[in-house]
């Protein structure tokens, strides 16, 4: 393995271990399109799972509230369409409850 590889598997474990229960492949992607087009945040389709126990829709009311995202309930979570930045993710990731957040990123329209 290069040394450029291994530099870059580090890179992805301290990712990881910061905000653990988030695809490191999203953050990567959000930070990217963040820099590239640096004057409007990307759009971002983000799912967030929840365990089993955890109601999703006082969840949904909790999103909505929060950060007015559109939301929409699935088995055993929600998905929470808008304009987002990694510090919002890191700031949502907090939230005990999640068990794992996912999604899709694109540049966000002008």
């Amino acid at each position: 393995m290069s040394l450029v590889e291994t530099q870059y598997d580090e890179f992805l474990s301290k990712i990881k271990q910061s905000i653990s229960n988030t695809d490191v492949d999203l953050l990567i992607k959000i930070m990217y399109l963040e820099r590239k087009l640096t004057d409007v945040p990307p759009k971002v389709e983000l799912h967030l799972e929840y365990g089993l126990e955890i109601d999703p829709s006082r969840k949904q009311d909790m999103i909505r509230a929060k950060y007015g995202f559109p939301t929409q309930l699935s088995t055993h979570g929600l998905t929470a369409v808008g304009q987002m930045n990694v510090g919002l993710i890191e700031e949502i990731s907090k939230d005990p409850d999640i068990e794992h957040i996912s999604g899709k990123a694109t540049p966000a329209s002008y």
